[in-house]
């Protein structure tokens, strides 16, 4: 009889041990997720914040691509504002999910102007950034729609 209570000791401090090891590693992996979303998460911000405060600023390469495309000037400016908007919104993590679906927004606008102006040679890197967008909108998506999906699969 006491051996048994010794194995039961035994492997109750074992499965405690495999415990502490899981959340260890959970921990580890999720510091590790985070670095990485942020990582691409500034990318994109720094993205926004190139193109947006060009457009802004009046810079004559989307001035005259604008043009070329035949949008209106004050078109460039609303751009350019949302940009920034989407930057200022990928910053703090609570709003970064706004942030990308702005951006998402301004970037199948892109992809739609460069697929009809025959400019295919630009769509790679619109490609990345809307998808890019896409994963920071499904990773940092607002807690009512995680709740709302777990309630879905429940």
């Amino acid at each position: 009889m006491n051996s048994e209570v010794k194995w039961a000791s035994r492997k109750r401090s074992v499965d405690l041990c495999l415990e502490g090891i899981r959340k260890e590693c959970v921990t580890k992996v999720r510091i590790a997720k985070e670095v990485v979303i942020w990582i691409v998460t500034l990318f994109l911000a720094l993205v926004c914040l190139r193109s947006g405060w060009l457009k802004v600023t009046g810079n004559i390469f989307w001035v005259r691509d604008f043009h070329r495309w035949g949008y209106p000037d004050w078109f460039r400016m609303v751009v350019g504002i949302t940009e920034l908007t989407s930057l200022g919104l990928l910053l703090v993590p609570r709003f970064a999910s706004y942030g990308a679906s702005l951006f998402v927004a301004v970037m199948l606008g892109a992809i739609f102007t460069h697929y009809t102006h025959n400019e295919t040679s630009r769509l790679p890197f619109n490609l990345l950034l809307l998808t890019v967008s896409l994963l920071i909108v499904f990773v940092r998506r607002p807690s009512f729609l995680k709740r709302a999906r777990k309630s879905a699969n429940a």
